[in-house]
């Protein structure tokens, strides 16, 4: 088979899980072997080698994005949709003319508060719905964000993350870090052991973990964002894939 030399995904940071790997490989002999009926059954006088390998890439976050709630309160469940559905619209319009952004208007509900004569808060209907805008461009966002405050809608979340097209071009990055280390690793092994790698009997592939947002300060301010530097993330994110592989050893010569 075939190893490949590391290319220049080397530079990125590299995790490598590998737990008894040599405790891993178990010698069946040939009489064993011949009492077994299986699809694949390992050749007499081989090794069965299980080991896990990882790979990990770095890369700045390169999408910002801020979670509204619309909420309104009224008499009757129509008035209150009417107010949620015109701070929506107010969202629609601000955002319409700022170019590289997304907006997706998402879960909407409407219930009935049957308040509460203690707290002097008398029964209405509550509507409430969460609208997300992402920007590559904090300085597309941010300014936005501010606005819509003003516009009395809650800001609950504002984070960097990752988007989808950088991130699978990411792990795939991290699959091939965590194959080449799988197959040095092999490499190692069968030498340690006095045996040669003779072929891979399955790989398996897992992207192990997904990258987890970076919130940013929450604003004090309802009508302005004052975050220096907010333009750009503060920090790398981590996209790990793990190897796991059966490979069958025989012996050198």
């Amino acid at each position: 088979m075939t190893f490949y030399p590391l290319t220049t995904f080397a530079r990125h940071g590299l995790r490598i899980a590998l737990p008894g790997m040599l405790a891993a490989a178990a010698l069946h002999p040939a009489g064993g072997m011949a009492q077994t009926q299986s699809v694949n059954p390992v050749p007499p006088n081989a090794t069965e080698l299980d080991l896990s390998a990882s790979g990990t890439v770095q890369a700045q976050p390169d999408e910002l994005t801020a979670t509204f709630m619309a909420e309104a309160r009224a008499d009757t469940a129509a008035s209150a949709q009417a107010q949620v559905n015109a701070l929506v619209g107010k969202v629609t319009a601000a955002s319409a003319h700022a170019s590289g952004l997304t907006l997706n208007a998402e879960s909407y509900f409407v219930h009935h508060d049957d308040g509460d004569p203690r707290q002097n808060r008398r029964p209405q209907w509550v509507a409430r719905q969460s609208i997300r805008l992402t920007a590559t461009d904090g300085k597309v966002l941010l300014p936005l964000v501010g606005q819509l405050q003003a516009d009395n809608l809650a800001l609950t979340r504002l984070d960097w993350s990752l988007s989808r097209e950088k991130r699978a071009e990411l792990t795939r990055r991290a699959e091939t870090l965590a194959l080449q280390d799988m197959q040095q690793r092999a490499q190692a092994a069968a030498s340690t052991l006095k045996l040669t790698v003779a072929s891979i009997r399955t790989v398996t592939l897992e992207d192990q973990n997904m990258p987890r947002p970076m919130p940013m300060m929450m604003m004090a301010r309802a009508a302005s964002v004052d975050m220096p530097g907010a333009e750009a993330p503060t920090g790398m994110q981590d996209v790990t894939a793990t190897v796991r592989a059966t490979l069958i050893l025989k012996p050198a010569g």
